[in-house]
């Protein structure tokens, strides 16, 4: 009677465990898809790409305390793939309580690294923006993420005050290939969403002419590019 009492205690004891360490394996794995998500999303528009842990590269026309935003973010990136990976590491090796410590620190590092992205990408947009025409907008220094969130502002603004256009400035790096795998179906959500007609390089190249009122128009130019650059082809407009 003992012995079965004592083998369900430590049965129970091991089911308990189990449950902690599933619920921890399933929270690691989520670290893991965030980390893949924050890497297909944070390409950015006319300022260079980024590695997995967030690379920052310069440009002279870059401020300062932009430069300096992103560099932070960089490291608060670093260290969360660090705690990450040591989380997962200590899962591995049967130690629960330090994979969820290690976890924890990631998630508090990712938080860091969101809040100075956000504050740089806010800046960026108000530099590069200041005394344009209410009709354009410039998405140079801008991650995908973060442009596909200030043309999604612009465009419900001048639907609402009822501009016939808007001008969105890209770049032509626009038509990298990363860019267009990522770019694509942003446009196309894009022209769904608010009805709207897109042409490329109008009225220069680098730029998106968005057209309200016209319909979504032909996107056959959208396909050209991307066949293009499956080709090995230069895809500049």
């Amino acid at each position: 009677m003992g012995n079965s009492q004592s083998f369900e205690r430590t049965a129970d004891k091991g089911l308990k465990l189990f449950k902690v360490l599933k619920k921890l394996q399933n929270e690691l794995d989520n670290n893991k898809n965030n980390d893949n998500y924050h890497h297909n999303q944070q390409q950015s528009y006319g300022g260079g790409n980024t590695s997995s842990s967030h690379q920052y590269h310069p440009h002279e026309e870059d401020s300062e305390d932009y430069s300096q935003l992103r560099e932070l973010a960089h490291q608060e990136a670093e260290k969360r793939n660090y705690c990450y990976q040591k989380s997962q590491e200590a899962y591995s090796n049967g130690d629960g309580a330090q994979a969820k410590q290690l976890s924890n620190q990631g998630h508090h590092h990712d938080d860091r690294m969101k809040k100075y992205n956000k504050q740089a990408a806010d800046l960026i947009f108000q530099e590069k923006n200041a005394g344009r025409p209410a009709d354009e907008i410039d998405l140079h220094g801008l991650f995908v993420k973060e442009a596909t969130e200030k043309v999604d502002e612009a465009l419900r603004r001048c639907q609402h005050s009822g501009q016939d256009h808007l001008i969105i400035i890209v770049g032509k790096g626009l038509h990298s290939p990363g860019q267009i795998a990522k770019l694509k179906p942003a446009i196309g959500e894009m022209i769904k969403k608010y009805n709207v007609r897109c042409t490329p390089d109008r009225p220069n190249p680098g730029c998106l002419y968005v057209e309200f009122g016209q319909g979504t128009g032909d996107l056959s130019w959208l396909d050209r590019i991307t066949d293009r650059v499956d080709r090995g082809d230069c895809a500049i407009m």
